[in-house]
């Protein structure tokens, strides 16, 4: 058995009555099935261990008495898709949608609660030991994912994300196979983490242009409109700012928030985007044509439109020829 299984077998499972079975046909043997002793309740909780960091469980649940428990508990971050019953233990919450998105960390400690008789307790969720994301998805990924907690507690129960209940529905339906369960798993996680990210990203970005001023708003609008205009002029971040009236790092946080990148990376585009009709569909040497769009040395024009398309001037040319 999994040592985390272990752990919370030794508190949780054993305090609230449920023992050990064989896992059922739909489960193909895979993972630890549970299920309540008969006197004390009905349903199953099926947990498994996807690998040393995180581990999926879904439980279907209804104690027929009040049941308290009180256990330690290790550092865990768990995202789910749960009942009302489980919110309310969860965030102390009364919204009665029956199906919550819940994000929740809980801290290595003592935990305890009382669970109410004859309510349905029903949950899939995805549980991860810090490691998995402080450390190991760092490893693979150009990324620090130590913000992810911040971003999990958000859901609170009245918040729809439409993509993860979606994973979480498709993982809840899945029939494991022994030797590709593994990979079935890590990928919904992964993708899971991927649509979550997203959305607070969407989230975030929505909320810092609504908090914008309108005068501030219409003048990175013109701003845009102007570079759409002028994208081949020798221009900068300083210049731009007096003529918006604004400081420079004001004018750059803006900006990003409106367009959702930097100014020096917009104007990088609208010249790669020209240079790449310019190719297609003219004679002009790659020299001239990096004139055009505004490079004073062709090999900075190189390295540019390479960075922005994967290969060269030269070779895009003959690709759209």
């Amino acid at each position: 058995m999994n040592l985390l299984v272990e752990h919370l077998f030794s508190g949780f499972f054993a305090q609230v009555g449920l023992t050990p079975v064989a896992s059922d046909k739909n489960k193909n043997g895979c993972g630890f099935m549970m299920v309540p002793t008969p006197s004390i309740g009905k349903g199953y909780l099926w947990t498994y261990p996807v690998n040393p960091f995180c581990s999926i469980t879904i439980y279907h649940l209804t104690f027929h008495e009040a049941i308290h428990y009180r256990y330690h508990h290790p550092a865990m971050l768990t995202i789910s898709l749960s009942s009302p019953t489980v919110a309310k233990v969860v965030n102390d919450t009364d919204c009665q949608m029956a199906e919550q998105l819940l994000g929740y960390f809980l801290p290595d400690g003592e935990h305890e609660c009382t669970l109410s008789p004859n309510c349905s307790i029903d949950s899939v969720g995805i549980s991860f030991l810090p490691e998995f994301y402080e450390k190991r998805l760092s490893e693979f990924y150009d990324r620090d994912f130590s913000d992810l907690p911040q971003i999990v507690e958000r859901m609170n129960g009245n918040i729809n994300i439409p993509i993860v209940s979606s994973i979480l529905k498709e993982i809840a339906s899945y029939t494991p196979i022994t030797g590709t369960s593994e990979l079935y798993y890590e990928a919904k996680i992964l993708e899971l983490i991927a649509g979550l990210i997203e959305w607070h990203i969407r989230d975030s970005h929505s909320t810092s242009i609504k908090s914008i001023g309108d005068s501030d708003m219409e003048a990175i609008h013109r701003l845009g409109h102007f570079l759409q205009q002028h994208y081949c002029d020798a221009l900068d971040v300083h210049s731009l700012a007096r003529m918006c009236l604004m400081s420079k790092s004001k004018l750059s946080d803006l900006f990003r928030s409106i367009y959702g990148t930097t100014i020096v990376e917009f104007i990088k585009d609208l010249r790669i985007e020209r240079a790449k009709d310019l190719l297609a569909n003219s004679s002009c040497t790659i020299k001239e044509i990096s004139s055009i769009v505004g490079y004073v040395q062709q090999s900075s024009f190189t390295y540019v439109f390479k960075q922005k398309t994967g290969i060269s001037p030269r070779e895009y040319r003959k690709l759209s020829s």
